[in-house]
């Protein structure tokens, strides 16, 4: 393959590693100046056989259209071309100049806190991104997380868009017929319900708590234990890390996935109210964790949301910021392993609440009494204002008629201007074809076509916009024009 010229464009000059799902080459593009370089991934299906060749044609070209998709992202690399040659199938994507995370994560090697606390800063908001595009991640590990050179940031590489072709020509013929799934992902860093064939999307979840805790830990996930009961990893003894952090990481990988963050922007969420406890995006967040579960997760009623809001306001014991953990030597799970000697950490974070179910709410339950009590005065004052407002002297009756005329008058033409104005600034312009979801954030399965005028009720959560027309429901905002062109 070295050397050879592929779509009449893509010099192939290097190996860059070969797998059971193909072989991936460096090469050049010879039909852009400079001849840039780019990541040829090329896979030769099992078999010939010509009805899995058209379904493996079509499952190569749906994946390659999702990539198509998440190129629009910064920290995911671009989709160049995707062809097939020879009934062999060649995706073409952007080279990214970095090395492997892995790299950082040799074993034995701890992170602090500071440094776990920026990877999921990083990688949660892309996972939001590639979630919201209906794609899963589905092979999350470290050696598929590039530190690109240029800027230090972190991208994520190798969506499993060969891997899914290569797994179903290892499918037998009835399983085909079934449709049956296949895992595909990585063990250690592959969820319970995605080694069943049915990832979703808190299965990438899941994968980022096990780097996490590798990085924390020093220790590969097929070193950690499991709880023989509850299945559980077994992973805190292992680890300095304050308690706030730990009942994050503790949600993010816990066996059942209804017991885990189910949305990337919900652990975002969590990690900014103990990272940045005494500012308002806390509080927020705090207040928008509740609602957000009465919209997604549908309480009876709303007295049961209105009661969580209770909760958080009601006061709490705070332990003092004193509390640090001795120096301890603990035993690997591997009786293989050498004992682990854990150094005390500078953490920058107080173990100052609990892994309840809203632990991390904790130390906002005296703030919300305070947000609610400065909203209430806010509406008193200005209630205080309107009522102090002079009343107008009587005029005569004829004044008051001829007034009554022009204020009537005035009050058309205004009431026209101000209605064409709000609906040019409710009314917004899909550019491109964007999936519809209800206003639980639930998927429809209903697409709002490119070109299509929709009405905008002003509300916005986490880059989806709230429409009332055609449908009701939310789009992604950054598919649309600001506001329609004026009649």
């Amino acid at each position: 393959m070295i050397g050879s010229l592929l779509d009449q464009r893509y010099q192939v000059v290097e190996l860059l590693g070969k797998g059971g799902f193909g072989h991936t080459y460096i090469a050049q593009d010879t039909r852009r100046p400079g001849n840039p370089t780019c990541v040829v991934k090329h896979l030769k299906p099992a078999t010939n056989d010509p009805d899995f060749l058209q379904t493996a044609r079509r499952l190569f070209r749906r994946e390659a259209e999702a990539l198509e998709k998440l190129g629009n992202h910064d920290q995911i690399p671009r989709l160049l071309a995707y062809f097939e040659e020879n009934e062999e199938f060649f995706l073409v994507q952007e080279f990214i100049d970095g090395h492997q995370l892995s790299l950082e994560m040799s074993p034995g090697t701890r992170w602090d806190e500071s440094q776990v606390i920026q990877l999921l800063y990083e990688i949660l908001p892309i996972l939001d991104f590639i979630h919201n595009n209906d794609v899963i991640h589905r092979d999350l590990k470290p050696q598929n997380i590039i530190r690109r050179h240029s800027d230090n940031k972190l991208v994520l590489v190798d969506f499993g868009a060969v891997k899914q072709v290569k797994m179903y020509s290892l499918m037998s013929p009835e399983q085909q017929i079934k449709n049956e799934t296949i895992s595909i992902g990585t063990p250690g860093y592959m969820s319970s319900e995605q080694a069943q064939g049915r990832p979703r999307p808190n299965s990438d979840i899941y994968a980022l708590g096990m780097i996490a805790i590798q990085g924390l830990t020093g220790l590969s996930p097929k070193q950690l234990a499991e709880d023989p009961t509850t299945g559980e990893i077994i992973w805190r003894q292992y680890a300095q890390v304050s308690d706030p952090l730990a009942a994050i990481i503790t949600k993010m990988v816990r066996q059942y996935y209804k017991y885990r963050f189910h949305f990337a922007d919900e652990a975002l969420e969590a990690l900014t109210s103990i990272t940045h406890p005494n500012t308002p995006t806390a509080a927020a967040a705090a207040v928008s964790y509740v609602v957000r579960n009465y919209l997604r997760e549908g309480y009876v009623s709303a007295n049961k949301m209105v009661q969580s809001l209770q909760k958080l306001a009601k006061p709490c014991y705070i332990p003092p910021d004193n509390t640090t953990a001795p120096e301890t030597t603990q035993q690997s799970p591997s009786p293989s392993q050498s004992t682990v000697k854990i150094s005390p950490v500078n953490s920058p974070i107080s173990p100052n609440s609990s892994p309840t179910r809203l632990g991390f709410l904790n130390q906002y339950r005296r703030k919300l009494p305070l947000l609610i009590a400065a909203g209430g005065g806010l509406v008193l004052v200005v209630f205080s204002i309107i009522s102090a407002s002079p009343p107008s002297q009587q005029p005569s009756r004829l004044t008051a008629e001829n007034n009554k005329i022009q204020d009537t008058t005035k009050e058309t033409t205004d009431k026209n201007t101000t209605e064409a104005i709000q609906e040019q600034n409710n009314c917004v312009v899909v550019t491109r074809s964007s999936n519809l979801r209800s206003t639980s954030h639930r998927r429809t399965g209903k697409v709002i076509k490119a070109g299509t005028k929709v009405t905008v009720t002003g509300k916005k959560e986490g880059g989806w916009l709230e429409i009332s027309a055609p449908e009701e429901g939310w789009i992604w905002g950054s598919r649309t024009k600001n506001t329609c062109p004026t009649r």
